[in-house]
């Protein structure tokens, strides 16, 4: 069985050639660049890899691409998440462990309908376990199509299987992320926050990581949060605050505009096109985009983490 790695695990973008249609050279010079940045492991085919707007064929080629790519050199987990029914929910996650995948993640959301209890939840996991039994799983509290979360009892039903290895939490509330990963801790169930603005905080409460939006635009500086906290909290207290301080970036046309900051900042050569929520960046988004690249460059420099700024942004200041 593959390990799932403590650390920073981004939740991938897909660079996209049109509708459901993977770049899949765009993919390849994305993956690497995270790589590249430290990171422990890849969260592919979740929501921000708009993998509710990909068909289920499309989903498994991208898995599949991203663990030829990674090569083992850091492991890949993969959503099993917008599949409409259980018996393709489970062929699916079979799929992706044949691939390689580390775990198959399912989506809390997914199961059963909004209104279900957590005692209807657990007999449809039942239900999937019989054909998944053994295999190596995550879970994730997906806010879409509706936000269920990991209550106490869907948390000891969890922890209490062995199969449970990733969760994605996604409450924002530091007792419930503690008192989750407390009861991980049975069979070694890791908990990733998806919150960067209580990082810190979790990771002191013992949180085995993170695995948010901001690791499409700086997973370098969370890697660096989660090598320093314990011997250098002084340079952990500005990185908390600069993830608190840039956190809007995430309300402003994401994750089209994720995209086109990676264009801009590391040059990398992926189009902008997004069809999560319709979300698209234009000739307006450039100016902020191009100061936002400048301050992040800027700030790295001055806790010494130097990575490269893209020769683009001087481009897109003078309006090419």
């Amino acid at each position: 069985m593959k390990k799932i790695s403590d650390g920073v695990w981004p939740v991938m973008l897909t660079p996209f050639k049109g509708k459901d249609q993977i770049d899949f050279n765009g993919l390849e010079e994305l993956t690497e660049w995270y790589i590249s940045q430290g990171v422990h492991g890849l969260f592919s085919a979740c929501l921000s890899s708009e993998a509710l707007e990909m068909g289920d064929a499309s989903k498994l080629a991208l898995v599949k691409r991203v663990v030829e790519i990674a090569d083992g050199r850091i492991p890949v987990v993969a959503g099993v998440m917008g599949v409409v029914s259980r018996s393709k929910r489970v062929e699916m996650a079979h799929e992706v462990l044949e691939i390689g995948a580390a775990a198959a993640v399912l989506t809390f959301s997914d199961l059963v309908h909004q209104g279900a209890s957590d005692e209807e939840w657990m007999r449809e996991m039942d239900r999937h376990l019989n054909s998944l039994k053994g295999c190596p799983l995550g879970v994730y509290e997906c806010p879409f199509p509706y936000h269920r979360m990991m209550t106490p009892e869907l948390t000891d039903y969890v922890s209490d299987h062995p199969e449970f290895l990733f969760l994605k939490e996604t409450s924002g509330r530091l007792p419930e992320m503690v008192r989750k990963r407390q009861a991980g801790k049975k069979f070694g169930l890791k908990v990733f926050s998806a919150d960067a603005l209580t990082i810190l905080e979790a990771m002191k409460g013992g949180l085995n990581g993170f695995s948010g939006l901001q690791t499409n635009l700086w997973p370098a500086l969370h890697v660096k949060l989660f090598a320093c906290w314990q011997d250098n909290p002084l340079l952990a207290k500005r990185l908390q605050q600069f993830f608190i301080d840039y956190q809007w970036v995430l309300h402003r046309s994401y994750p089209a505009s994720a995209k086109l900051y990676l264009k801009m900042a590391y040059d990398l050569n992926i189009e902008t096109l997004s069809f999560l929520e319709d979300a698209s960046v234009g000739l307006g988004d450039q100016e902020w985009i191009s100061e936002l690249v400048q301050a992040v460059h800027d700030f790295m420099g001055q806790i010494n983490v130097h990575l490269p700024i893209g020769r683009c942004v001087s481009n897109y200041r003078m309006g090419r």
